[in-house]
C-alpha cells in the first residue's frame, strides 16, 4: 500500500498538535479552578485564626510556636507523600530535573517572614479588638500587589484591579464602622500600638507569600519548583524556630494553661496552619500571589462573623455591606477558564 501524501500527513499532525494544546489548556484550567476552590477553603480556615488565639492561655510568640509545631505532622505526612510521587516521576524519567537548592533558603526565609507576621500579629490582636486585628491583618493584599508587580513581574489586570478596588472598599467599610470601638483593647494609645502592629504582620504575611510563590513557581532556566509540601514543611519549621526564640528571648509563658488554651493552639495548628496555610501553599503554585491574597479577604468575614457571635462584636450595616463588597471582589477576582 502507498503512503498517504504529504499534505495527508501533515494535517494529521497539525490536528495532532491542535488537540495536544486544546486539552493543555483545558487540564491548566481544571488546575487552576481547583487552585482557587483551595484557596476559598483556605479563606475559612484561617478566618478561626484570631478566635482561637484569643482562647489561647500562653504568650503571643508561644502560641505561634505551637501553632506551627501542632501543623508539623500534617505537614511532614504531605512533604513525605509528595517525594514518594517524586521519586517515581524521576525512575520514570531518563532526565531528572536539576534540583532547586536556592528555593531551600528562600523557603526558609518564607517561614521566618511567617513566624515574624504571627508575632506581630498575636501581640497587635492583644491590644486592639478582633475587627480591626483581622481588618488590617489582611491589608497584606495590598504589599502582595505591589511587591508581586515589582518583583515577580506578576502585573495585575483590569479584572483584578477592579476586585481589589471592590474588597478594598469592603474593608474600608468595616474599618470605618469599628474606628473609636474598643472591645476589651484597653485605652486609646494601647489600642493604636495594637493596629500598627496588624499593619507589620500584613507586611510579614506578604513577605511570606511573595516567597513561597518564587518558591512554587518553575524557573524559566527548567529548574523544578518546590513541593508545595516541602515548602510548607520548611516554612513551618523554621517559623516555629522563629517563633521560639523571640518567645524564650522575652520572658514569654511557653505552655498553655488549661485545657482550652490547649485545644486553641492543636486548633490553630491543624485547621488554620496545617489546612489553612498547606491549601494556600498549594494554590501559590498555579496562581498569581495578588489573585490569592484577594481571594483570601473572605477571612474577613469569617473572622468578624466568629467575633460577633463568640465575643458580642455584633457588626454594623456598615460591616454588613463592607462584607458583601469582599465577597463580590472575590466573586470578580474568580480565574476564567483561560490564563491571566
Amino acid at each position: 500500500m502507498a503512503p498517504p501524501p504529504a499534505s495527508v500527513a501533515m494535517s494529521t499532525s497539525l490536528d495532532a498538535a491542535v488537540e495536544s494544546v486544546a486539552s493543555s489548556a483545558m487540564n491548566e484550567a481544571r488546575l487552576r479552578r481547583q487552585a482557587f476552590l483551595a484557596v476559598l477553603l483556605a479563606a475559612f480556615c484561617i478566618g478561626f485564626s484570631p478566635v482561637l488565639v484569643r482562647y489561647g492561655d500562653a504568650g503571643p510568640a508561644a502560641i505561634g510556636f505551637w501553632r506551627l509545631f501542632f501543623a508539623l505532622g500534617p505537614t511532614a505526612l504531605w512533604a513525605w507523600a509528595e517525594h514518594r510521587a517524586e521519586r517515581r516521576r524521576f525512575a520514570a524519567s531518563a532526565t531528572p530535573r536539576p534540583l532547586p537548592i536556592r528555593a531551600y533558603a528562600f523557603a526558609a526565609l518564607a517561614g521566618v517572614f511567617f513566624g515574624a507576621d504571627l508575632i506581630a500579629f498575636h501581640v497587635g490582636l492583644a491590644n486592639t479588638s478582633t475587627a480591626n486585628g483581622v481588618l488590617l491583618g489582611n491589608l497584606a493584599v495590598v504589599f502582595v500587589l505591589i511587591f508581586g508587580w515589582l518583583f515577580l513581574g506578576e502585573r495585575p489586570s483590569r479584572g483584578l484591579l477592579l476586585a481589589l478596588a471592590t474588597a478594598l472598599a469592603g474593608t474600608l467599610f468595616i474599618i470605618l464602622s469599628s474606628a473609636g470601638h474598643s472591645h476589651g483593647a484597653g485605652p486609646r494609645a494601647v489600642s493604636v500600638f495594637g493596629d500598627v502592629l496588624c499593619v507589620a504582620a500584613a507586611l510579614f504575611y506578604a513577605g511570606y507569600m511573595l516567597m513561597t510563590r518564587v518558591v512554587r513557581r518553575a524557573g524559566s532556566n527548567g529548574a523544578a519548583a518546590l513541593g508545595g509540601g516541602t515548602a510548607a514543611l520548611i516554612a513551618t519549621v523554621t517559623g516555629a524556630v522563629t517563633c521560639l526564640i523571640w518567645a524564650v528571648a522575652t520572658g514569654e509563658v511557653l505552655v498553655p494553661q488549661s485545657l482550652q488554651g490547649l485545644l486553641a493552639v492543636v486548633g490553630l495548628g491543624i485547621v488554620a496552619h496545617a489546612t489553612g496555610q498547606g491549601l494556600t501553599t498549594f494554590a501559590l503554585g498555579r496562581l498569581p500571589a495578588g489573585l490569592i491574597s484577594v481571594v483570601l479577604l473572605l477571612q474577613i468575614v469569617v473572622g468578624v462573623t466568629f467575633a460577633a457571635l463568640l465575643f458580642g462584636e455584633i457588626p454594623s450595616l456598615m460591616v454588613i455591606i463592607g462584607g458583601t463588597l469582599v465577597v463580590a471582589g472575590v466573586a470578580t477576582a474568580r480565574p476564567g477558564g483561560r490564563r491571566a
